[in-house]
Formats: structure tokens, C-alpha cells, sequence
């Protein structure tokens, strides 16, 4: 083979290679979401995907305090009742009154 041949045969590969990362699969990381609701005492964190190029939908997913991951429905009536008391949850805990123990910064 000759070296422009060549040249033209790796040009062609790395081309053909860096298009093909313009493919994303849609992929959303929930399969199936519930409408159960989940108690606050249980939630470890909360991730909110919103749609992107790779899931066409909002995807709520709930770490629990065991570890499990939870997809939500983000039409579910509760979800927005459990924001509203994790948020009170967290004031209460981050404004409480400072003890003797507790250092000051």
C-alpha cells in the first residue's frame, strides 16, 4: 500500500470513530416509576434529571437511607408534599440553636 492510501484509510477510520459518539442511545436511567409515596424518614437523597438528549421525560429518582433507588412518577400528588417537609426538615436542622458543644465558625 502506498502512504496517501494509507493516510486516506486512517483519516477514514478516525472519522467513521468520532461520529460515532455523535449517536447517543435514549437511554433514561428509570424503567419503570411508582405513584407510592415514599416517607421523608426514608429519603437519603433526591436527584431530578429533566429531559435531555438522552431520556425524554423528567426522571425523579429517590436514594433511600438503605440504599435502594427509587423511581417516581413525576406526576405523583406527594411528591411536592415531601419537598415542602424535607425542606422544613433541613431549615430546622441547618437554623437551630447553637448548644456549648456545637463550635462556631
Amino acid at each position: 500500500m502506498n502512504k496517501p492510501l494509507l493516510l486516506l484509510v486512517a483519516l477514514t477510520f478516525c472519522c467513521c470513530i468520532a461520529s460515532l459518539h455523535g449517536f447517543t442511545i435514549n437511554t433514561c436511567r428509570c424503567r419503570k416509576t411508582t405513584m407510592r409515596p415514599v416517607s421523608a424518614k426514608m429519603v437519603k437523597k433526591i436527584e431530578v434529571t429533566p429531559v435531555s438528549g438522552h431520556c425524554p421525560r423528567t426522571e425523579i429518582m429517590i436514594t433511600v437511607r438503605s440504599g435502594a433507588k427509587i423511581c417516581v412518577n413525576p406526576e405523583a400528588k406527594w411528591f411536592p408534599g415531601l419537598l415542602k417537609t424535607l425542606q422544613k426538615k433541613n431549615t430546622v436542622s441547618t437554623t437551630g440553636p447553637r448548644t456549648a458543644s456545637t463550635p462556631s465558625f
